[in-house]
């Protein structure tokens, strides 16, 4: 199996998923249109797994969302994985489809990052879409050696750019 075509099932899982998770079911009702190259049944097959799975999803909004996310990706991004193994040129179609689910809902996949900063006035980066985000920390040590918030230095400790 190509990269394409894991790479588009994954996007085409992502995007799917993050509709329904927005209750944008109906920005995803030309998706089982791309099972028509298996036959009616098939096709209507995948319109009720679309809509258990955003029921799933609506009912996981209170606890779980983030494993109910995950894990209904996963499937969605199999079934598009085998469909496009099998019917290639669907990957045209699914493109077009996610394309214009975007365009006008802006659904977009998410990033998430774990950035880690620890020790004594560390700081770490991360980059996510062309922006930088600076963490660090924001702790003085105190003249007896222990560290505070810099806010909660009186500002008679402070130097305030002037010299003694």
């Amino acid at each position: 199996m190509s990269d394409l075509i894991g790479n588009l099932a994954g996007e085409g899982g992502r995007v799917l998923v993050g509709a329904l998770a927005a209750g944008l079911v109906d920005a995803v009702k030309k998706i089982p249109t791309l099972w028509r190259r298996e036959g009616t049944a098939a096709e209507e097959r995948m319109e009720v797994e679309l809509h258990r799975s955003a029921g799933e999803l609506a009912a996981s909004q209170e606890g779980d969302s983030g494993e109910v996310r995950a894990r209904t990706a996963i499937v969605w991004e199999t079934r598009l994985r085998d469909l496009l193994a099998t019917y290639p040129e669907a990957g045209a179609e699914l493109t077009e489809i996610l394309a214009e689910m975007q365009r006008e809902h802006s659904i977009r996949p998410s990033a998430v990052q774990h950035v880690t900063a620890s020790g004594r006035q560390s700081q770490a980066q991360g980059v996510i879409g062309g922006s930088i985000y600076n963490y660090g920390s924001t702790r003085l040590d105190s003249p007896a050696g222990h560290a505070q918030d810099k806010d909660d230095v009186d500002p008679g400790d402070r130097d305030n750019g002037q010299s003694a």
